[in-house]
């Protein structure tokens, strides 16, 4: 088979394992898909298995997507059926029948808002709440509380006939547990099934996959210390559970790490001393610091000078790279990555003062403000010659004339009519208009819109320096990773399981391929900062220590500063 010639030895045992229960233990940068698929073609150029006969699970319609890519290019075109890649909820939705007409967010959580409340969860946030009664479903939680606002919810979306994405697991779970032919039929289709990204299993989604499984080789594949997704109800401990399920199991681990510099893959290894430590693959040197700066304004310039030093600078004021590679980089080689959206606040406005091209995924993405919705909406509706849903007529037929009037054509001067007529006037929506001018029509803005979308509106394409929360970094990688505000209460979050806050730390840290700098502030928002424990507890031989150059400078204008805003009150 193409590239099996190729693989280490490690991946090899993966690929060309027998028949039982598998356990593929995979870090960070170990080629995990690659083991995963090139693990299907296997089993189907092998006669081992049609492919019909296969259904491989994970989840995110991304991913689904590479991995069937993939196993096409490794089958080629041999005019055979493939192998089933789906996500856990399409999945559901095609056992049962594909007919469940599910509720929009903006819909869910009206109706969470409207629900009566018990006294425990008065002071409970919207958004927070929706996620609690997702984490009961998903059985990640067994609060009665939660039961009862659940119930109350559930019912509510009963009235309206219609269902949330959690109910496609719930009731495709009942459906199996209560229907012996569905099960045994779909039991007897499948004799391999294969999951992905296993550690983001919650016990649902599990107890699904064993009674999808019947005789069925079952193989799971996977990286517990990349557990990060507690909220969902996923845990690094379903590993634990499925060796107790299966305790005749083979278990393989992959510990060649084909991604990172090796200070970088240093750096991981002593986030977790005690886990199986990753081997560098790559020999070109790379960078592991820790930063230690002023605040965070001084975090914003220490970060911007360092990327314009090595794309070879900006302007005249900044100091130029004589590093022949500066040549080949782009910004699309720089990620900022922070634990929460208030931790990079100071950051954006001074990237954006900057003038350096930016984008945010995920959380606070100017695609996701309410505002630029409309805008999109607008630009959709030009696109389609309909009506837009979320605008009302009478303000869309004015706008429609103005626009008209107007005689643009060009998206950005659409957006930006509807912008003025609709009174929108916010920094995302303006970013949002600044970045419509390469595009010629608004059916191609709204295509690359869309295309985005399904991304958590990341563009790997775009020259452009990437903002992203942790969680949305899942999955990703980039030569320089700037990991920002790594301070106690920060990172690690002071409400959070620390378990699962290290977990976060080291998918933050080994997404660097080339280099990794930790940022910690003395002071921020006016108050004392404590270096992040994870910071302090990695050895130094591992992740050197450095003081940002103008720290000093930094620290007598602060005092100066200070002093005359005393002096200024006295008069």
């Amino acid at each position: 088979m193409q590239g099996i010639d190729d693989l280490n030895e490690a991946q090899h045992a993966a690929v060309t394992a027998g028949d039982g229960p598998l356990l593929i233990v995979a870090g960070p940068g170990t080629g995990k898909t690659k083991t995963l698929t090139m693990r299907i073609a296997y089993l189907v150029t092998t006669g081992r298995v049609q492919p019909e006969q296969v259904l491989a699970l994970t989840f995110t319609k991304k991913a689904a997507e590479e991995m069937q890519s993939r196993i096409q290019a490794l089958l080629g075109k041999t005019g055979r059926s493939t192998p089933q890649i789906s996500t856990f909820h399409a999945l559901c939705n095609t056992l049962l029948g594909g007919d469940l007409m599910f509720v929009s967010e903006a819909e869910r959580l009206r109706i969470i808002r409207a629900l009566p409340r018990p006294a425990a969860l008065k002071g409970v946030a919207v958004r927070e709440l929706a996620l609690c009664i997702s984490r009961y479903k998903n059985q990640a939680d067994n609060d009665p509380v939660l039961a009862t606002i659940t119930a109350a919810y559930n019912e509510a979306l009963a009235r309206q006939g219609i269902a949330d994405f959690d109910d496609l697991l719930v009731r495709a779970r009942q459906l199996l547990e209560t229907d012996a032919a569905t099960r045994q039929a779909v039991q007897d289709k499948y004799r391999y099934v294969l999951v992905d990204e296993f550690q983001d299993t919650n016990m649902l989604q599990y107890q699904l996959l064993r009674l999808l499984l019947g005789d069925a080789n079952v193989y799971v594949i996977g990286d517990p210390n990349q557990s990060i997704y507690g909220f969902r109800g996923a845990s690094g401990g379903i590993f634990d559970q499925f060796r107790a399920d299966y305790p005749d199991h083979t278990a393989i681990t992959l510990e060649v790490n084909y991604r990172s510099a090796p200070q970088i893959v240093a750096a991981g290894n002593a986030i977790f001393p005690h886990s199986p430590q990753l081997h560098a693959h790559r020999q070109a040197s790379g960078t592991a610091q820790a930063v230690e700066v002023l605040n965070e304004y001084s975090e914003a310039n220490w970060v911007i000078d360092t990327i314009h030093r090595e794309v070879g600078g900006g302007d005249f004021m900044r100091v130029v790279s004589d590093n022949q590679r500066a040549d080949e980089r782009t910004l699309r080689d720089f990620a900022v990555l922070y634990r929460n959206r208030s931790a990079a606040q100071t950051f954006q406005k001074a990237l954006a003062h900057s003038g350096l091209p930016y984008q945010v995924v995920g959380e606070g993405s100017p695609y996701d403000q309410p505002y630029v919705q409309q805008l999109v909406a607008v630009l959709r509706a030009v696109a389609c010659n309909v009506a837009p849903d979320d605008i009302e007529a009478n303000v869309w037929r004015v706008l429609r004339e103005r626009v008209a009037k107007a005689g643009v054509r060009k998206p950005e001067a659409i957006a930006g009519e509807a912008a003025a007529a609709l009174g929108i006037d916010t920094p995302e929506a303006r970013h949002f208009i600044g970045t419509l001018v390469r595009f010629d029509t608004p059916a191609a803005a709204v295509a690359y819109i869309d295309a985005i979308a399904a991304q958590d509106f990341y563009d790997p394409a775009a020259d452009a320096v990437t903002l992203l929360t942790i969680h949305a970094s899942k999955g990703l990688e980039f030569p320089y990773i700037f990991l920002l505000a790594a301070e106690e209460d920060i990172l690690p979050y002071r409400a959070a399981n620390i378990d699962e806050e290290r977990r976060l730390f080291y998918v933050a840290a080994t997404r660097a391929r080339d280099s990794l700098h930790i940022v910690h502030a003395r002071r921020r928002s006016g108050e004392l900062a404590t270096r992040s424990r994870f910071v302090q507890e990695l050895p130094e031989q591992a992740v050197p220590r450095v003081t940002d150059p103008q720290l000093a400078t930094d620290q007598r204008r602060a005092v100066k500063r200070a002093a005359k805003r005393s002096q200024q009150s006295l008069f």
